[in-house]
């Protein structure tokens, strides 16, 4: 079997105010990787996908403002946001055999964010 879990790139990157946001996925990450240690022996693979920013109603806010939503784009290698069906593409390659031996694992799916800083600074 395999489990899936939503953690996003504040598990590990920095944006000042997202503490508490960042710390749940942190843990999020942990708790999965624990599972992954103790149902691993019955079979049973875990793992997280940890988006960067998607459009989705929570971002909706952001994405009304045009500076905070290009300032977001902007830490991306791609340069834009992500659309929620592009995260499709990683639960179905963690869900098939194509992962058989992927247990433990964090897949970033952020556009690159991480790849060019993944620290953040909000527009004044």
């Amino acid at each position: 079997g395999s489990i899936i879990a939503f953690s996003s790139i504040r598990g590990t990157t920095v944006e000042p105010g997202q503490g508490p946001y960042a710390a749940t996925k942190a843990g999020l990450v942990q708790l999965l990787r624990t599972a992954a240690a103790e149902f691993g022996p019955s079979g049973v693979r875990v793992n997280a996908i940890a988006p960067g920013v998607v459009e989705t109603p929570l971002t909706a806010q952001i994405k009304a403002s045009p500076e905070w939503y290009a300032a977001y784009a902007g830490k991306s290698a791609l340069g834009r946001w992500a659309r929620a069906e592009e995260l499709a593409g990683a639960v179905v390659y963690l869900a098939s055999d194509a992962a058989s031996f992927v247990t433990g694992s964090v897949l970033a799916v952020d556009g690159g964010w991480t790849a060019v800083d993944g620290r953040y600074t909000p527009p004044e």
